[in-house]
């Protein structure tokens, strides 16, 4: 792949994030609409990044750095969309643990950002796929703390 490929991966990417925080935002979106569009393109991300955790999927360093670049920057912007009083919205799935340990949970999001931002700077499967696994852990990690229980 050509530089020029993937610096217009990387500016689509980027481009996707900003579209989906500024399309939340335009559109007049409460912090918990705002957050919920970012969590789903979360997912978005690491879908796609999962797929090159496998040797069946040729390592693309472009799109690698593209998807993590974006769990990154969502993580980052997720910090400003818990504001007090978020939580009595009955749409939410946030723990009210959220509001009760905010250093704890900013600091979470934090690390996200940082260990997908190391893992969109991998050139390999191989150095790949232990930091992809350490950002699923700590998504995984999150949720099981700061996101309510779904019920039956």
């Amino acid at each position: 792949m050509s530089s020029r490929t993937g610096l217009w991966i990387i500016g689509a990417a980027a481009g996707a994030a900003l579209a989906v925080a500024g399309v939340a935002a335009s559109q007049g979106l409460g912090p918990v609409d705002q957050r919920q569009a970012i969590m789903k393109h979360v997912g978005q991300e690491m879908k796609e990044g999962a797929a090159f955790t496998s040797a069946a999927t040729p390592f693309d360093p472009a799109k690698v750095h593209a998807a993590m670049d974006g769990v990154a920057e969502d993580a980052n912007r997720l910090k400003s969309l818990y504001p007090a009083g978020s939580g009595a919205d009955p749409k939410t799935a946030a723990d009210p643990k959220i509001w009760q340990n905010k250093a704890d949970f900013d600091k979470r999001l934090s690390e996200l950002a940082s260990l997908a931002a190391a893992a969109g700077r991998t050139t390999s499967t191989d150095a790949y796929r232990p930091a992809f696994s350490a950002v699923g852990a700590t998504c995984k990690s999150c949720h099981d703390i700061y996101r309510k229980k779904k019920t039956a």
